[in-house]
């Protein structure tokens, strides 16, 4: 069991560790949170060892193999390189920082104490997403290919979401995963564009706005998202992938009901590709837990001595698209 300690014991802490729990793959030595009453719970829902305020008292007094860095976006960089000099493995929530000074920062301490990094782009481990790119890398769609997605709604509940500080909105916590998989499954991107904008009076952050981002052998992806909607207020999304054989449609935006006498919902999803002459194929996977494959990924190199999937250059890549995004767009 690989004896993990854990800074900050909130919402995405509890889904990931409990997605994963019933396979006795971590022991939680300890946890530290600002709120007393986040350690508690964490306590009696996964036995926790001891709690702690400060994460600097945890990492010079427990006994840890690993850290979990799953506190708010602008303290990711100081805890993740707190959990590194301190000699544990890392496994660090994404974005992986606020800006790439701090990613880079991050990337050097951890080479400098030797000290392997995970970050928590969870989509790489997912069936579901793995659809696309193994859609991408059959060719039957072509190249280059694009990549959109539209989205609308209220932003996260927790204030530093839409901060621009603390959390900087949807062009960088939310769209990033987006970024992420589509280096996984494009390559090297090279330009941004980008119109962010803020339409909600209570956010500090740039609530929405439409990303571009072009790869290096032309396919492109396009987000627009909000996350500056009111309370009770969404919007329908959709998410496709355009090629010049045809066009991939996501699950969620395409009628599945003319297509269920061909896979199981309960164990199955699938995604509809429309070839010339308007021939439909349905791309089906296995559903499973993401975030569980995730934290059995980081159990497994953590006690093998393997090298994580998901590294800081990923991480980098991703906050350098969402700096630029931010910012209006530039050359990578």
């Amino acid at each position: 069991m690989v004896k993990l300690g854990v800074i900050g014991c909130g919402g995405i802490a509890t889904h990931q560790l409990t997605s994963v729990w019933d396979d006795g793959l971590f022991d939680l030595v300890a946890g530290t949170d600002i709120r007393p009453e986040q350690l508690e719970l964490f306590a009696e829902k996964f036995g926790m060892g001891k709690g702690y305020a400060d994460h600097r008292d945890m990492l010079a007094e427990a006994d840890l193999d690993a850290v979990m860095v799953c506190t708010p976006t602008y303290l990711h960089a100081e805890h993740t390189i707190a959990a590194a000099e301190a000699g544990k493995a890392v496994f660090c929530q994404k974005p992986m920082a606020m800006n790439t000074y701090d990613c880079y920062k991050v990337i050097q301490t951890c080479e400098a104490c030797d000290v392997k990094l995970q970050l928590g782009f969870v989509r790489r481990y997912d069936t579901d997403w793995g659809t696309l790119k193994r859609v991408v890398e059959s060719g039957e769609l072509g190249r280059p290919l694009v990549w959109r997605q539209i989205a609308g709604g209220p932003g996260p509940k927790r204030p530093f979401f839409m901060n621009k500080m603390e959390g900087g909105g949807p062009m960088i916590d939310g769209m990033v995963h987006n970024y992420d998989f589509a280096c996984h499954c494009f390559g090297a991107p090279v330009e941004v564009k980008s119109m962010p904008v803020e339409i909600h009076h209570s956010t500090t952050a740039l609530d929405t706005g439409t990303v571009c981002v072009r790869f290096e052998d032309g396919d492109t992806i396009m987000v627009a998202w909000s996350w500056g909607l009111p309370e009770g207020v969404r919007t329908p999304g959709h998410t496709d992938v355009l090629g010049p054989n045809g066009a991939l449609y996501f699950p969620g935006s395409f009628d599945a009901s003319k297509f269920q006498d061909q896979y199981d919902p309960k164990t199955e999803g699938a995604y509809l590709m429309v070839l010339e002459g308007g021939e439909e194929k349905l791309v089906t996977f296995k559903r499973q837990n993401m975030f569980r494959e995730e934290l059995r990924h980081f159990a497994e190199w953590v006690t093998e001595d393997g090298a994580p999937r998901v590294g800081g250059d990923a991480g980098l890549a991703s906050t350098r698209i969402a700096e630029l995004a931010l910012g209006g767009g530039g050359l990578i």
